[in-house]
């Protein structure tokens, strides 16, 4: 099976979904992580300010390395970051990526990105666009250059606590307990994100306030976000998340992709 994650920022798709991922790829999948963005405004350092070019390429390695991690591949579609909106040449390029990704006429399986409502302007676009490319996946005479698909892949968003325009409605949930190290390895990969900007970045991330400088204690204060998260779900959704589960990621199909039913949802989701 193919599995296209899609995020606006190098570090987002690892971040919200890193443990199924890796259990797509222990499974046999193929895992792909696109990031619409280069990521180059997300620090404060003088030397970056100055040259983005340089953060970008420090961020275009951190996430390799947490691909590798997990042991999928990373693209980017190389938009500067915060500069993420809905027009012709961005979809197109939405088009070409998802075909791309999988066997001639089939693309991938299944598409996952975050909803449409997230905080994040560049993340609302990207969903927008994903959204948007849908459709046009199977028309040959949208970007004729890339061969067409035959059929739709199914849509999937990872989770969020957002309900401004309705709240996040669970299709499947997966314990991740047996992989959390490798999404903590992913997310620590990122030393950029997660131990410089998001921490100095805190007024919009209330959980990283007063994050250690300790790489150790960074790990074990990650793990833990990741095990609240989950607690949080566990009570919202008791009839989804398995007792003794300490973490998991839970994931909503789209209305706009093709339309599993439950046989075919427990074949695509690594579900026990």
């Amino acid at each position: 099976m193919y599995v296209l994650c899609v995020g606006a920022h190098p570090d987002d798709c690892e971040s919200a979904m890193g443990g199924t991922a890796a259990l797509f790829v222990r499974r046999g999948d193929t895992v792909r992580f696109l990031s619409v963005t280069n990521g180059d405004k997300g620090h404060f350092a003088e030397e970056y300010i100055r040259n983005p070019c340089a953060l970008a390429e420090r961020m275009r390695g951190e996430a390799a390395d947490a691909a590798a991690a997990i042991g999928c591949e990373y693209r980017c579609l190389g938009l500067h970051d915060g500069e993420v909106y809905v027009t012709k040449e961005v979809t197109e390029a939405m088009i070409r990526a998802i075909r791309g990704f999988g066997p001639i006429g089939h693309g991938p399986d299944l598409v996952i990105t975050n909803r449409p409502c997230d905080y994040h302007r560049d993340h609302r676009y990207t969903a927008q666009i994903v959204l948007d490319a849908l459709y046009m996946l199977t028309v040959p005479p949208a970007c004729p250059d890339t061969p067409h698909l035959r059929r739709l892949p199914v849509v999937a968003y990872w989770q969020d606590d957002f309900t401004e325009f309705g709240a996040f409605q669970p299709d499947v949930v997966i314990p991740i307990d047996a992989a959390i190290a490798q999404k903590v390895n992913a997310v620590s990969a990122h030393v950029s994100q997660f131990m410089e900007w998001i921490p100095y970045n805190a007024g919009s991330h209330d959980a990283f306030a007063d994050f250690p400088t300790d790489p150790a204690a960074q790990r074990q204060r990650i793990e833990r976000l990741y095990r609240e998260r989950a607690a949080r779900w566990a009570q919202r959704w008791p009839d989804m998340v398995p007792p003794g589960t300490q973490f998991a990621e839970a994931f909503q199909i789209s209305n706009y992709g093709n339309q599993p039913n439950a046989e075919q949802l427990r074949a695509l989701f690594p579900v026990s």
